[in-house]
């Protein structure tokens, strides 16, 4: 339909259906096993994921983790010592028992963009340094179904020249990855960066110089567009790159791989999948709990004190359990705060759901109709929306 897509994405034994949202995990948060790796409001998302005991042993939660994000740069944020982030890259998180409800997807990211600056994993009293060949190992280690190279994400100040720059450290990065992962069972995807045609057209041909266009396309399974992350509010922006990106893809003979745009969500999402994004990753959904956001939709929210639990149908709304906690009644902040984030999460991945069973009917009115009665009323973000509709889906007069 126009330029928006609907499919399934397959991972060796895994599938899901895109377009898909990734809910962003911090599996290790410098807790133990019985503490599920710890991670404060990670945590209590967590045992919602695999229908831990403490949330009422419900597994109707497990369907919206089909596919998460997580990190190798998340792996020292809560200050550990190396004994125990010696532990948290022993074993797969699929393969640890803890974890063994959670059978989703697991897009592991290089961290290239918290690295930028500090290339190292610095816990409380050891510094690992961090390299391509590192980071690779890790991703192994954990058992990403999902990983990328190690990337320089650009920033909107940078110069000309320290683009380019970037962008051959990340290409030397590409040829080292491809050598280390040939024999991966995973998919891997190029990270691609820019934020017009002409930026990321510079980028492929400066990592060209490292790695043939041929071996890129017979290699990479998928395309992570990122360094979006500080333009996430300007939709503009956000439209622009991902119209070039298509462009740049379509002339490099990337077109058919899955298009990921990484760290982007929330309002923008409508609008990316009907320019043709498969795939997001996000933490809006905990970011806006923490602060006690709760979603009513995709474009609206209240403080969580405000919240009327008995217009929300979804599992957390529907347990008197989590009314409790989300009512303050609750052992620690983290049980308040979990449930609103998971609740935000169940909103999110509804409304995504929703855009995808109208992709899929091939009606394109039908999602211009979706456009028109959400983002379109949010008025910083109208132009933006009948810019979309115009451009990928037959405009509004076809």
């Amino acid at each position: 339909m126009g330029d928006a897509r609907a499919g399934k994405l397959t991972i060796g034994d895994s599938v899901i259906e895109t377009p898909n949202l990734f809910p962003v995990v911090n599996f290790y948060g410098g807790g133990t096993e019985n503490s599920v790796y710890g991670g404060g409001i990670h945590r209590t998302v967590k045992e919602f994921m695999i229908g831990a005991d403490r949330i009422g042993g419900d597994d109707a939660y497990a369907k919206f983790f089909d596919a998460v994000m997580t990190s190798v740069s998340s792996l020292t944020d809560y200050n550990v010592s190396k004994e125990r982030y010696a532990d948290y890259v022993y074993e797969p998180i699929k393969e640890r028992e803890v974890f063994s409800p959670f059978n989703g997807v697991i897009f592991l990211d290089s961290g290239g963009f918290k690295f930028l600056n500090n290339e190292s994993l610095d816990g409380s009293d050891f510094q690992e340094d961090i390299d391509q060949a590192k980071v690779f190992e890790i991703q192994k280690r954990m058992g990403g179904d999902i990983i990328v190279n190690l990337d320089h994400p650009i920033t909107p100040s940078d110069t000309h020249e320290e683009r380019l720059e970037k962008a051959r450290k990340t290409g030397k990065n590409i040829e080292i990855f491809l050598d280390l992962s040939d024999e991966y069972t995973g998919a891997r995807y190029l990270t691609l960066h820019g934020y017009n045609y002409s930026m990321m057209d510079a980028f492929l041909t400066e990592i060209t110089d490292y790695v043939s266009a041929e071996k890129l396309r017979s290699s990479f399974d998928g395309i992570a567009l990122g360094s979006l992350v500080p333009m996430k509010d300007n939709r503009s922006a956000l439209i622009d790159a991902v119209i070039d990106c298509h462009e740049v893809l379509h002339d490099w003979g990337f077109d058919k791989l899955p298009l990921h745009v990484l760290g982007i969500s929330s309002r923008a999402v409508p609008l990316l999948v009907a320019l043709g994004v498969d795939t997001f990753d996000s933490s809006t959904y905990l970011q806006n709990a923490i602060n006690g956001g709760y979603f009513l939709s995709l474009m609206e929210t209240v403080n969580v004190n405000e919240a009327n639990f008995d217009e929300c149908d979804c599992p957390v709304c529907s347990s008197q359990h989590m009314r409790r906690w989300m009512r303050g009644n609750a052992p620690y902040k983290k049980d308040m705060l979990g449930p609103v984030a998971m609740h935000n999460l169940i909103i999110q991945k509804r409304e995504i759901e929703e855009v995808r069973q109208r992709v899929k009917s091939g009606d394109s009115s039908s999602l211009v109709e979706y456009i028109e009665g959400t983002v379109a009323q949010d008025k910083p973000t109208r132009e933006s929306a009948h810019r979309v509709v115009n451009h990928s889906l037959g405009g509004y007069f076809q």
